[in-house]
């Protein structure tokens, strides 16, 4: 009997994705038909935010892709998401892109300044994130707001990147700094 409640629970899972993205073509977003959703991902885009998920694209388990009021959130074409990654806010990711599990790419940031008042009163501040074509994200890696990933760039595990990275570059650390340029044999 625990095995059918399972396979039920499964079920409803993958009837709850369908109808979200369902609902998301009719209000306009465009998410291709070759565009694949493991189990548990969570599409939080709202209505007066823009997605476009390009042909390709898999999003694996537990990821979660959100969008707020003006957001414009763009997965090019054949771009991979591993496990239980969150793409948040106004983001750009192109072609060919591959992103490791547990990796955050979020667009804001709290404002921090007025030590008179707590943190959460203070608000925030976005600033959209471009991720190049062909870029590699290593597991668990950190992108922050406002930053410009390059073309052809590799991003190591565990980095956290809080500024731009040229296109060609490994960068790795925290924060992360330029390791080398692809292009250059060792």
């Amino acid at each position: 009997m625990a095995h059918i409640a399972a396979w039920l629970f499964r079920k409803m899972q993958g009837a709850e994705l369908y109808l979200t993205l369902r609902a998301l073509r009719a209000k306009g977003q465009r998410i291709a038909s070759t565009a694949t959703f493991g189990p548990r991902v969570q599409l939080r885009i709202h209505p007066e935010s823009t997605l476009e998920i390009g042909e390709g694209v898999r999003v694996l388990q537990d990821s979660w892709l959100i969008s707020h009021p003006g957001n414009t959130l763009v997965l090019g074409e054949r771009v991979f998401i591993s496990q239980h990654c969150t793409v948040s806010g106004s983001v750009r990711i192109g072609d060919d892109t591959l992103i490791g599990g547990y990796v955050t790419i979020i667009d804001g940031n709290h404002v921090i300044g007025d030590t008179s008042r707590p943190i959460a009163e203070q608000g925030g501040v976005q600033k959209p994130i471009d991720i190049g074509s062909d870029v590699w994200i290593g597991s668990n890696a950190v992108i922050l707001q406002g930053v410009r990933i390059g073309d052809h760039a590799v991003v190591a595990a565990n980095a956290t990147v809080t500024r731009d990275v040229p296109a060609w570059s490994v960068v790795g650390g925290t924060p992360a700094s330029v390791l080398r340029d692809r292009r250059e044999t060792s």
